[in-house]
């Protein structure tokens, strides 16, 4: 087991908190993913660049999506080709950008810095897919603090929450050897609500991803919906979002 995770650690993620986990975060259609990096390039998005397990990270934008080269080009960020020097290793690369109500985020090789006429451009392989994520319809609640035990059929697995809604729940797993795969369900998992106690509920998992710590290293993410909720447990799940609402604030 890792070693749980700092209370400000998981405030710095929680600008997931309004993003949903619908069934379509998951891109690997070839046709789509072009599609949503022209419309960031049409549209000058900013992506945030950052070194997976590091604090080196960065602002560009998309200076063309070259398909027929299944590449990306990007405004080379100041400072840059000494980031590659110190990752010649063979780091990761995570990429994200918010537009209007949705999140596009993506990994990527270290790439290479290339010379377009006299100006410096970071160079990346196009990927085979990408996450999007679209505002939710529930409201979710930072809820760092909040504990979680996942039945995994074979034995159970204790995980921090880091956001509640009616329409589910996101964690993040403490144990770095568990493998968790959208569509699975966890039935019988129990959350732990302050002032209730263990309260029951089965989950579906909806996507897992990485997400990025204040300190630049990463954990996992995984996003669940409730299955068949009983008015009951709505209501007490209902009554803890109140209160977080109101530590908020």
């Amino acid at each position: 087991m890792n070693s749980p995770l700092d209370v400000n650690e998981l405030k710095a993620v929680m600008d997931t908190a309004n993003l949903t986990d619908a069934p379509d975060f998951l891109v690997r259609s070839r046709r789509e993913v072009v599609r949503l990096f022209n419309g960031l390039f049409e549209a000058g998005a900013a992506l945030s660049i950052s070194v997976m397990n590091s604090e080196d990270g960065a602002e560009s934008t998309l200076l063309d999506v070259d398909e027929p080269g299944q590449r990306l080009l990007l405004d080379c960020p100041p400072g840059w080709l000494g980031v590659t020097r110190r990752h010649s290793g063979g780091d990761t690369l995570m990429l994200t950008s918010v537009r209007g109500d949705t999140k596009i985020q993506f990994q990527s090789a270290m790439g290479e810095i290339i010379a377009v006429d006299d100006a410096r451009v970071l160079c990346l392989p196009m990927p085979d897919f990408l996450w999007r994520f679209q505002r939710r319809r529930d409201v979710r609640r930072a809820a760092a603090g909040l504990k979680i035990s996942l039945n995994l059929g074979f034995g159970c697995a204790d995980a921090q929450v880091c956001d509640l809604g009616m329409g589910g729940i996101g964690v993040f797993h403490c144990d770095s050897a568990l493998h968790l795969h959208p569509g699975e369900l966890l039935q019988g998992c129990a959350i732990a609500l302050p002032g209730v106690g263990q309260v029951a509920v089965d989950l579906t998992v909806r996507h897992v991803t990485p997400e990025r710590l204040a300190n630049g290293h990463y954990v996992t993410r995984v996003g669940c919906e409730f299955s068949q909720l009983d008015s009951h447990t709505q209501q007490l799940l209902a009554h803890c979002l109140e209160t977080l609402a109101e530590d908020i604030q």
